[in-house]
């Protein structure tokens, strides 16, 4: 999080992370239960489908709230550490 976001915009930003969640658990629910309609496998699929688009958008939001931030602060450090030069009087 940025120091420029207000709390709209992060609210705004986690209420997306909870609706990618949320929609990736429906979809793949609901794509298991049509495969269930056509093979009578109830309630087969529907579970797995259910678990698969948890899994996935639990991984969406690990990488989103986790993963990213992550990269960018060490991408961010490293960028410090190659614009500040040592201080080549403190070798001596």
């Amino acid at each position: 999080m940025t120091e420029e976001e207000s709390q709209v915009q992060t609210l705004a930003r986690f209420t997306g992370h909870g609706l990618t969640l949320a929609l990736a658990t429906g979809l793949f629910l609901a794509a298991g239960w049509w495969l269930d309609g056509r093979l009578g496998t109830a309630p087969l699929f529907t579970i797995l489908g259910a678990m698969t688009g948890a899994g996935a958008g639990f991984y969406s939001m690990v990488q989103h709230l986790v993963l990213f931030p992550r990269q960018a602060e060490e991408e961010r450090k490293a960028r410090a550490a190659k614009d500040d030069p040592p201080d080549e009087g403190a070798a001596r």
